[in-house]
């Protein structure tokens, strides 16, 4: 599904304030993995994400995805594959589009079309069926202003725009570190119900030792640009929060 090759991100080659945030990285992730991802900050956790999702490009190594090498692409090139749910809520929406016009956006992707095309009976119904499966009532307030909305709420519906379509990777890049503990809970419990129903691929970034044992059936840990611990989901059922700890 995923492989990558001695991918490599330094920023700021050859001044004094060079920075080699992931060096030679090599990782394999089958379809249908849900990885949780941790590590402290500058560990390159966040660099991955935005290698794999295009936003930047690396210094040297390869990205590919069912054999197809995507290292280059542009980050649209790649929206059809693969999505993105922020660290916050509002990265993810326009707040002064409707719910409805937010999910008529993602549904576009590469897609050049003009954002009222398509949005018809038949859409709207798909919508509905797919927010009621929340069970916050949001189905009912499609034509209500994203940014009205709470930070779980719109995380929440961010997780399913991403979805939508024919994704095949989700990234999830600390989702819940600003939101309350039950959204925090509602989200990385609606990230295991896609990745179980819709056999969606997850890397799912965290700083939540607990979560990150609880969920997954991998766990990675980075340090200093490189993967230390590699858990895979035999090994994690037998481990406590005190190993994670002990290992940082």
């Amino acid at each position: 599904m995923i492989a990558i090759k001695q991918l490599t991100k330094t920023y700021n080659i050859g001044e004094e304030n060079e920075v080699v945030a992931l060096s030679a990285l090599d990782l394999e992730v089958k379809e249908g993995d849900f990885v949780m991802i941790v590590g402290s900050n500058g560990s390159g956790k966040s660099t991955l994400m935005n290698l794999l999702l295009g936003v930047t490009k690396p210094t040297s190594g390869k990205i590919l995805v069912d054999g197809n090498d995507i290292s280059g692409l542009a980050q649209h090139r790649r929206s059809k594959w693969i999505s993105m749910v922020f660290q916050n809520p509002s990265n993810g929406t326009a707040s002064e589009l409707t719910i409805l016009e937010n999910f008529r956006l993602a549904s576009l992707r590469t897609q050049a079309k003009g954002l009222k095309i398509g949005m018809d009976a038949k859409f709207r119904e798909k919508v509905i069926e797919l927010v009621s499966t929340l069970g916050m009532g949001l189905e009912k307030k499609l034509d209500q202003p994203m940014g009205s909305l709470s930070g779980g709420q719109r995380q929440a519906l961010t997780l399913l725009m991403g979805v939508i379509d024919d994704t095949k990777i989700l990234l999830m890049d600390e989702p819940t570190s600003a939101l309350d503990p039950r959204s925090s809970e509602i989200i990385i419990k609606l990230a295991e119900k896609i990745n179980l129903e819709k056999g969606i691929t997850i890397l799912f970034v965290t700083h939540s030792m607990k979560d990150a044992l609880q969920y997954g059936n991998r766990l990675l840990m980075f340090h200093s640009g490189k993967i230390t611990k590699d858990i895979k989901a035999d090994e994690k059922k037998r481990l406590t929060l005190s190993n994670l700890y002990d290992w940082f």
